[in-house]
C-alpha cells in the first residue's frame, strides 16, 4: 500500500517513504494490493485512525500497579471490496489493484508523537477479511502535525527573555558572597534548525572560582493515566553546550549558540494524555564545592518561525475556527471523519519555486520509534514507523547584547584587595 498526502499550498515532501500532513485537512492516498494468484476474501478494509495511548507500570510496597489511557481522534471504515454483512466470498484476481481514497481529519488532532511511555500515532490499515482463516493486515503510519505559527500564538514570543538568580554557598561554618547568575533571549519561540543564542552573565561575587557552564534544552513530556488517574513526566535533553570558566571575584558575559534539532511542537492543549513543553536549561558549576546554581527559562517550539527581515517563509493559509479544547473531543459534535472515493491521483510532484523557502521533515533522534502492528497478529510491511518534523535552514536571531562585550568579562574591582 502506497499512502501520499496532497497539500493544496503544495508542501509535500517524500521522506524515505514516510509522508507528512502539514494542514489538518485532507490525506489523500491509494491502496494498491499486488495479488501472484487469484485469493479469495469477504471483505477488503481501508481503516484510517487516530488515537494516543500510554502505558507504564510503577512499583510500590512490593507490588506492580499498571496505569494506562486512551483517546481517540477519528476512526473511519471503508470497504474497498465486499462487506462483513454478508457472507459472500469474492475473489481478487492475481494481478495489480488499485484503490483510490481521502480522509477528513478533525481540526484539532495533536501533532504525531512516539515516546517512552505513550504515542500520538495515526495510521492507514487494508484488511484482508477472512472469517474462515485468519485476516491479513498491511499498515502504513503517517504525520500530522498540528500547525504552531510563532508569529500568531501569542505577543511573548517575539520580545526577548531575561532571567536572573543569587545563590550563596556555605564554606564551613561561613557563607560566601552571592554567585549572581543572568540568561538573556532574543525571543521565546524557536523551529528546529535554529539555534538558540544564550547570552549569559556571570558576577562571581565568590571566593571561588566557576568552572563550567552547562546549557541544555530539555523536552518535558507529561502523560496521563484514565485508569487509574495518575501522570508522571519524562525529561529528555536533546540539545546540549558548554561555555568557559569564570574567575573568582570576576564578571564575565558568554553568548552561546544551542541548537534546536528535529522534535515535535510545544502541545499542551490537544490532548488529554500527552502535553509537550520545552525549556532551557543554564548550570554554574562551583567544582571545588561539587554544587551548581541552576537557571530555567521556558521556550516554546513551533512549526512556522517568527518572521525573520529580508526572509520569506511560506506559510500555509490559516482556517478560521472557534477553539475547542480537549474536554469537547470527548462528545465531538460535527467533525466525523469521512472516506470517500476519488478520481485519479495527481502526477505531477515537482517541487515548485516556492517550495525552496519550505522545510525539510527529519525524524527525532530523542524520540522513540515505534510498532504500528503491536495490535495485529498476521501484519506485512515494516513495523516501524518514526513521526517526521519540519526542519528550517534559516538564519537565527541575533544574541542579546548586555553592558558587556561577547566573551568579554573583567575583574570586579570592589573585592580586590
Amino acid at each position: 500500500m502506497v499512502l501520499i498526502a496532497y497539500l493544496t499550498t503544495r508542501s509535500h515532501r517524500k521522506q524515505s517513504r514516510s509522508f507528512v500532513l502539514k494542514l489538518v485537512a485532507l490525506v489523500n492516498g491509494c491502496a494498491t494490493l499486488k495479488c501472484d494468484r487469484s485469493k479469495e476474501v469477504q471483505a477488503v478494509l481501508l481503516k484510517v485512525v487516530g488515537y494516543s495511548i500510554t502505558k507504564w507500570s510503577e512499583k510500590s510496597l512490593g507490588s506492580t500497579k499498571l496505569y494506562v489511557g486512551r483517546e481517540d481522534y477519528l476512526s473511519s471504515n471503508t470497504y474497498l471490496l465486499g462487506s462483513e454483512q454478508n457472507n459472500n466470498r469474492l475473489t481478487i484476481q492475481a494481478g495489480v489493484h488499485n484503490y483510490n481514497f481521502t480522509c477528513q481529519l478533525p481540526y484539532q488532532c495533536p501533532s504525531s508523537f512516539e515516546g517512552r511511555h505513550g504515542c500520538i500515532r495515526y495510521i492507514v490499515k487494508v484488511l484482508l477479511i477472512r472469517p474462515w482463516k485468519f485476516d491479513q493486515a498491511y499498515t502504513k503510519g503517517f504525520t500530522v502535525l498540528k500547525m504552531l505559527d510563532l508569529n500568531f500564538d501569542t505577543p511573548q514570543l517575539k520580545s526577548a527573555a531575561h532571567s536572573e538568580g543569587y545563590r550563596t554557598f556555605c564554606c564551613g561554618p561561613c557563607k560566601t558572597d552571592p554567585l549572581k547568575l543572568e540568561v538573556n533571549l532574543p525571543q521565546a519561540g524557536y523551529v528546529p534548525g535554529q539555534k538558540i543564542p544564550v547570552t549569559i552573565v556571570v558576577v562571581n561575587n565568590t571566593a571561588l572560582a566557576v568552572s563550567e557552564l552547562r546549557l541544555s534544552l530539555v523536552m518535558l513530556v507529561r502523560y496521563y493515566s484514565v485508569s487509574p488517574e495518575h501522570s508522571r513526566v519524562e525529561r529528555i535533553i536533546i540539545s546540549r553546550a558548554k561555555g568557559e570558566s569564570v574567575l573568582k571575584q570576576c564578571t564575565r558575559s558568554q553568548t552561546i549558540d544551542l541548537p534546536v534539532p528535529s522534535t515535535p511542537p510545544t502541545c499542551v492543549e490537544l490532548s488529554n494524555l500527552i502535553q509537550i513543553a520545552y525549556q532551557l536549561e543554564v548550570e554554574a558549576l562551583v567544582k571545588s564545592l561539587r554544587e551548581q546554581q541552576l537557571m530555567v527559562m521556558p521556550v516554546t517550539i513551533g512549526t512556522i518561525p517568527l518572521a525573520v527581515s529580508g526572509i520569506v517563509v511560506q506559510q500555509p493559509p490559516r482556517r478560521s475556527a472557534h477553539y475547542e479544547g480537549p474536554e469537547s473531543r470527548r462528545n465531538p459534535p460535527d467533525e466525523l471523519p469521512m472516506v470517500t472515493a476519488l478520481g485519479s491521483l495527481p502526477s505531477d510532484l515537482t517541487p515548485s519555486a516556492a517550495d525552496s523557502a519550505l522545510p525539510n521533515y527529519e525524524e527525532s533522534r530523542h524520540t522513540q520509534r515505534g510498532n504500528i502492528n503491536e495490535e495485529e497478529l498476521y501484519a506485512f510491511g515494516s513495523n516501524e514507523f518514526a513521526p517526521l518534523y519540519p526542519v528550517y535552514s534559516i538564519p537565527s536571531p541575533k544574541p542579546v547584547l548586555t553592558a558587556n562585550t561577547r566573551n568579554a568579562g573583567f575583574v570586579n574591582q570592589s573585592f580586590v584587595k
